[in-house]
């Protein structure tokens, strides 16, 4: 936070001094001082939603990225992390071309149809679990307890946030990467899919819990052990997570990831996983301001989903329906800051009451839909939904549906004192020590 007001600060040609002027020009007030400034840029203080409101307008900043930089972290991640992981994303693309180049001289894939190569999914290969999708046998063979596991924790996932489920994720990956370590021949081959799925999703839920340094370890050891499996669709749909995890915080990262795992899924990648990464894409660059590029890759998804049929996608891809394509293009709009044409995306009844019942999907999309309102200037509405968001995410200890609460409440910040605004301000507040990643440490004005 500091760096990122000092510099903005620079750029912009403003002293401290100057900088406090214009803010308390802003709000009306004269609170702040050239000595506050400085103690947030040194970060010996963190500035509140009011000021983070301010600090937005007039450093013209995005809110969510002024949002994410106040979010308190705990282990800071290692330096070289996201670009390990796109130096490896690059060498899978790589894989993939030349992979697909060997394909292309060879009429089946080495081993055969079933081989090691062939991909996931499809009607032969898949066992009903009784939580609405299937579970795949990989290349049609036995349902292995690894495959029951994984499936156990997708069921998990969709009813437990990432703060609760975090423990249970890293602890059944350690087991299964110990597995995998010891294993040998065909059975070591036998494991990679799963491992390299429970891989996937233990990094999604480790995101999904605030801790970006261990999912960035769980998605560059699941891409890694899908490229040995030779699934190049469950190595982009890695890359499609950890896109979506760097996407506030380093958009260009995420952009260039999504990017990659398109260019790898083009072949042999599903309709609904290409229109996914397209979505992936669209929304870095929204949030990296490339409007151009965000509505190219909106256009893109927009004909891919047209073709998407769920029997024909992988069982990892279960959660993805033509509503959650539309929420997502809707999620893109209020970036590009476009809400009426997002409100109609948005306003999905399955969106506020989804058929799995999860509390982060409600809780997520409701808080897209409270700034897509408030884009369009129905203050109350947007309240009313936004009361809503916040109370779900406190049910579904999420940090990704937290922070659709706080950056609500850094966007109120600056509104009219309604007596809508006051009650919801008054309710986040209550709620604020309940939402996952919150943090009681003093210094937070």
């Amino acid at each position: 936070m500091g760096r990122l007001i000092a510099d903005t600060r620079r750029r912009r040609g403003y002293s401290q001094a100057r900088l406090a002027a214009l803010l308390c020009a802003a709000a009306q007030v004269t609170t702040v001082t050239r000595h506050e400034v400085s103690r947030w840029e040194r970060g010996d203080r963190l500035p509140g939603a009011q000021w983070l409101a301010w600090l937005a307008l007039v450093l013209d900043l995005p809110p969510a990225r002024l949002a994410a930089a106040a979010r308190p972290v705990g282990r800071p991640d290692p330096a070289d992390g996201v670009t390990q992981l796109h130096q490896l994303a690059e060498q899978w693309l790589r894989h993939s071309v030349n992979t697909n180049a060997a394909r292309d001289e060879s009429p089946d894939p080495p081993g055969g149809p079933d081989g090691p190569l062939a991909a996931p999914g499809g009607a032969a290969g898949q066992v009903p679990t009784g939580f609405g999708w299937p579970l795949v046998r990989p290349g049609g063979g036995a349902v292995t307890e690894l495959d029951r596991q994984v499936a156990e924790l997708r069921r998990m996932d969709d009813l437990v946030g990432g703060a609760d489920l975090a423990p249970v994720a890293r602890r059944r990956w350690a087991q299964a990467a110990d597995r995998l370590h010891r294993a040998r021949g065909a059975d070591r081959r036998r494991l990679l899919r799963p491992v390299a799925e429970l891989a996937q999703l233990a990094g999604w839920i480790a995101a999904d819990a605030g801790d970006r340094a261990a999912a960035l370890r769980a998605y560059r050891a699941g891409l890694v052990l899908a490229m040995e499996a030779g699934d190049q669709a469950l190595g982009a749909h890695v890359l499609g997570g950890a896109s979506h995890l760097l996407c506030e915080a380093d958009p260009g990262a995420a952009w260039r990831l999504a990017r990659i795992a398109a260019a790898g899924a083009r072949r042999d990648g599903s309709p609904g996983l290409r229109a996914l990464l397209a979505h992936r894409a669209a929304l870095a660059a929204a949030r990296a301001g490339d409007g151009r590029a965000a509505q190219d890759g909106l256009l893109v998804a927009r004909r891919l989903g047209d073709r998407v049929h769920s029997e024909q996608e992988p069982s990892w891809l279960y959660w993805l329906d033509q509503a959650e394509l539309a929420a997502m293009a809707g999620r893109c709009l209020v970036v590009l800051d476009r809400p009426a044409r997002a409100l109609p995306l948005l306003e999905q009844p399955g969106l506020r009451r989804p058929r799995r019942g999860q509390p982060r999907t409600r809780a997520v999309y409701a808080g897209w839909l409270a700034r897509a309102l408030l884009g369009v200037g129905e203050v109350e509405q947007a309240c009313a939904v936004g009361a809503d968001a916040a109370v779900e995410a406190v049910r579904a200890g999420s940090v990704r549906a937290a922070e659709q609460t706080r950056e609500l409440s850094v966007r109120l910040a600056a509104r009219p004192q309604t007596r809508a605004v006051r009650d919801l301000s008054e309710l986040i507040t209550q709620l604020t020590s309940y939402l996952p990643g919150s943090s009681t440490r003093p210094g937070v004005n």
